[in-house]
């Protein structure tokens, strides 16, 4: 007898691969191809999430129209305006990994699961905040080493934190595959 085929699955896994990919490819300033190719795969998980998931996939798919629009010639000009878009970007990023834990959750049924994904939530919120405030401190005194510096490392923690979702989302794919 043929198996029902859950796609939440694959959606998880979309998400946790996508998540993986922009978190090694840590692009902190302008938009990669890499990029938008990894956004593209997270918006396809969530497009999988539809029901349960829609906060993912509406905040995806604001990230990939931003992305597309940083991609332009005018975002090498430089000034504060692409830097205020990617940072809005990040947050849509964020958006995105916050509706796919929900349905995560639901899948997954474990209390252990469950704090993890709030810790990660609130670490990754912190983190990105840290992030905003230092990206904005750098935009209004440049030129400062130690500040570029704090900037880099809030974005490698980022990057770190978006590995931790995706260790969450493989394990949510996982648990619906054993189910089946």
């Amino acid at each position: 007898m043929n198996k029902r085929h859950d796609h939440r699955a694959a959606a998880y896994l979309l998400l946790g691969v996508g998540a993986a990919g922009r978190a090694f490819l840590s692009v902190p300033e302008g938009v990669s191809l890499a990029e938008l190719s990894l956004t593209v795969l997270m918006v396809a998980g969530a497009l999988l999430l539809t029901r349960e998931g829609l906060q993912a996939l509406c905040c995806g798919t604001a990230a990939l129209a931003l992305e597309l629009a940083l991609c332009g010639s005018w975002v090498q000009d430089g000034g504060w305006l692409p830097v205020v878009l990617r940072l809005v970007d990040l947050w849509l990023l964020m958006g995105l990994a916050a509706g796919a834990l929900a349905p995560a959750r639901r899948v997954m049924d474990d209390l252990r699961y469950t704090k993890s994904t709030h810790t990660m939530w609130v670490a990754e919120a912190v983190i990105l905040l840290a992030h905003t405030v230092l990206r904005a401190v750098n935009l209004a005194v440049p030129g400062s080493a130690g500040l570029a510096t704090a900037v880099s490392v809030s974005f490698v923690a980022f990057s770190v934190v978006l590995l931790w979702f995706t260790v969450l989302m493989v394990k949510a794919s996982t648990a619906l595959r054993n189910q089946n």
